[in-house]
């Protein structure tokens, strides 16, 4: 396949998961690959196993929430190797709490790398692609987007957001020639999940079980790969998440099923506050 052959393409977060994959697939394709990435180590790893596909690829450090290494980074792209065909707004965080515990401090994480980071690099890269009339932007939001599952509450309000940015940018810059992809993954076998510790029973055990009834990164990333390829304007990835969007347009339905993840997914640990520790009225 050279569906990408002459395509200067840049993957975030690509050190593993769904970026490590996608980043296989297109150099497969022909594609010049840029990866980034906060873990050393393994972009390392992946830039190695790749190129010895015969693969270019490019490596470097860049925390996606910080501006001025986004901004750094797209001048080394863009002076040092000739500018960006397609870029990939792939790395993220999750979080799984309720929404009246998810201190500020997380909030603010939350929105550096799944919000900011993206529009980070989409505003240090769209003023040439502008300039070109040509270009590809891509965008991974999530499936919570759909869902809005609670105990996943600060994720799925970032990801919608990302979503909604996303899909508004599309019709903005066609006139410019730029296509932008929206891709909306269900649950994925991916370290993602590595960190989360839900504090309900039913929280835990969902984690737990996501190996058994999540999509494996490898065909994520063959499906956003298919997107990419042929420029589709929103990737659903699974049926589950079309379900998921059509339900919003049945509020009994969706509030129902709503209503009893609220239920299972309660943090059970939080303590209702004494008279004395409430606040007054």
């Amino acid at each position: 396949m050279s569906n990408f052959k002459g395509q200067r393409v840049l993957i975030t977060g690509a050190a593993k998961g769904i970026g490590r994959h996608l980043a296989k697939e297109i150099g497969a394709a022909g594609g010049e690959l840029i990866l980034t990435d906060i873990d050393d180590d393994a972009l390392s790893d992946t830039a190695v196993e790749i190129r010895s596909l015969g693969v270019t690829v490019h490596t470097r450090r860049v925390d996606v929430a910080d501006r001025k290494e986004v901004e750094e980074m797209a001048a080394w792209v863009e002076k040092d190797l000739g500018g960006l065909d397609i870029l990939v707004n792939n790395a993220g965080l999750g979080h799984s709490g309720d929404l009246g515990n998810t201190s500020i401090e997380t909030w603010e994480k939350l929105l550096a790398v799944n919000f900011w980071g993206p529009l980070y690099h989409i505003h240090a890269f769209l003023p040439n692609m502008k300039q070109r009339r040509s270009g590809q932007i891509v965008n991974v939001s999530s499936g919570q987007a759909f869902w809005r599952i609670p105990s996943w509450g600060a994720y799925a309000i970032i990801k919608l957001a990302l979503g909604v940015l996303s899909e508004m940018l599309h019709f903005e810059l066609r006139r410019h020639k730029v296509v932008v992809t929206t891709v909306y993954p269900f649950m994925v076998n991916t370290g993602f999940y590595g960190d989360i510790a839900p504090k309900s029973r039913a929280g835990r055990l969902s984690v737990k079980l996501v190996p058994y009834y999540s999509m494996t990164p490898e065909k994520v990333a063959r499906v956003i790969f298919r997107a990419i390829r042929n420029k589709a304007r929103i990737e659903r990835v699974t049926v589950i998440n079309s379900m998921g969007l059509l339900l919003r347009a049945m509020p009994p339905v969706s509030n129902a099923i709503t209503t009893g993840a609220a239920f299972l997914m309660a943090d059970r640990d939080e303590q209702t506050p004494s008279s004395e520790e409430r606040p007054a009225a």
